[in-house]
């Protein structure tokens, strides 16, 4: 079984297994909240040297998230995200960064929602790519779509896509996030 499928797999058992857990549940007041969270990323693109060369890896990343909930609609949120070390061949890229965005909810029910964010990834990168070192960073956008679950008044349970870019190079990640209300 291939990585994605596993972390898929994982996540929807974990959801199954949350369910009874959410109708108790209530949804969150408006308020700062703070998590993290853990992904797996498929990297695609340039190789960051400029002479086109393509790169392709798949692997776990990790997440901090800190928002505020300004409304039952409307977050900004903040995250850091470690996309980890990527290889391909020779070629090696170590990738995190720090984005700012909003994040418009849709509330289907008291305890889950949908939801869709946007906003600028601050990225940096460091390479090795044929014994030569590039460093490379930038802001460029992201966006992402996810549903939140509420499993009690102050603890939700976030399952997201997201798309970043880093120049020409395309980074997928889905990820399970832990966010705490206050």
């Amino acid at each position: 079984m291939k990585a994605s499928q596993a972390v898929f797999a994982a996540v929807a058992i974990g959801s199954g297994a949350l369910l009874p857990h959410v109708v108790a549940a209530q949804s969150a007041d408006p308020g700062l909240y703070l998590g993290g969270g853990v992904g797996y990323n498929r990297i695609e693109g340039e190789d960051f040297t400029g002479n086109g060369d393509e790169f392709e890896d798949d692997r776990v990343s990790y997440k901090g998230i800190a928002g505020l909930k300004l409304g039952q609609h409307l977050s900004l949120e903040g995250q850091y995200i470690d996309f980890g070390t990527a290889e391909d061949g020779p070629s090696r890229v170590e990738a995190d960064g720090w984005t700012a965005g909003a994040v418009f909810e849709l509330p289907l029910t008291q305890n889950f929602a949908a939801y869709a964010k946007g906003g600028a990834l601050f990225w940096d990168a460091e390479g090795r790519f044929a014994n030569v070192r590039a460093d490379d960073d930038g802001t460029d956008p992201f966006y992402g779509v996810g549903a939140r679950f509420a499993l009690n008044r102050n603890l939700a349970l976030r399952i997201e896509y997201e798309r970043f870019e880093l120049n020409d190079t395309d980074i997928d990640m889905a990820s399970a996030n832990l966010l705490f209300h206050f």
